[in-house]
């Protein structure tokens, strides 16, 4: 019987350290380190900017948003965080040293206005371009949504997709006189494969431009753009009735120094 006691007792210690190491080492607590302090959070704009100051001893940081989303884990200790939704969020910071968290820093508040969200790295891309809040313009007096669509070779019947993913995120945009279209797309391949299919498209040309190489689509008054300067990425141009050279003048404006 006391063997039996002591067997239960050995269990219960196991159990305990585990228990003990998971809250150390996944959830944090008291960690190896000090929480961060003189933590503080504003909103530029769109643009969230958290800083704090640095712990000694401490490997690197991460700072979580509304209690769940990472949005950076690093050595710097001032950082800007581009997603955050319009509305108002929650900052914490937590130091990391040899793979051990610390208790989370005191907490920040900030109220966020319009902005692209999870959208923002893709309009980030393109500064002179897109317009860099929902509720603004951009080059040409070009509004712009997000867009839900996929390209033709990712969409299957509508009970089952074709199992292909290409674009990270989609916009789409439109001003006076312009139509402008663009995707990031998620690899090299995806955007070969997109632009494969735009050159199977009826007449299609293929182009150069001051930025890279495309296909023309005269007969839409069109033009698919892959620029040289920025990877992965997919542009739609043109205006209606344009010809040719209209397109290919339209193409050569884009400001994407």
């Amino acid at each position: 019987m006391r063997r039996h006691f002591a067997v239960i007792g050995a269990s219960a210690a196991v159990a305990l350290v585990v228990a003990l190491l998971v809250v150390r080492f996944v959830i944090g607590g008291g960690g190896s380190v000090d929480a961060p302090t003189g933590v503080s959070v504003s909103a530029n704009g769109v643009v969230v900017k958290i800083a704090w100051t640095g712990v000694d001893g401490s490997d690197s940081y991460e700072v979580v948003r509304d209690g769940s989303a990472v949005v950076y884990s690093g050595s710097d200790t001032a950082v800007s965080d581009k997603t955050a939704t319009e509305g108002k969020h929650n900052y914490v910071v937590r130091a990391i040293s040899d793979g051990v968290t610390s208790a989370p820093s005191s907490s920040g508040d900030v109220t966020v206005g319009p902005n692209w969200g999870d959208y923002a790295p893709l309009v980030a891309l393109f500064p002179q371009l897109l317009p860099q809040t929902p509720d603004t313009t951009g080059w040409n007096d070009i509004s712009c949504s997000w867009l839900l669509s996929g390209f033709d070779d990712e969409m299957g019947p509508a009970d089952q997709g074709s199992g292909k993913v290409y674009a990270r995120a989609r916009m789409a945009c439109a001003g006076q006189s312009t139509m402008l279209a663009l995707a990031w797309l998620v690899s090299k391949d995806a955007t070969d494969s997109v632009f494969a299919a735009a050159s199977r498209k009826p007449g299609a040309q293929a182009i150069r431009w001051r930025f890279g190489t495309g296909y023309l689509d005269e007969r839409n008054g069109v033009a698919y753009l892959r620029p040289d300067t920025v990877e992965n990425v997919w542009l739609a141009v043109g205006a209606q009735g344009a010809k040719k050279d209209q397109i290919l003048a339209l193409a050569n404006q884009l400001p994407l120094e």
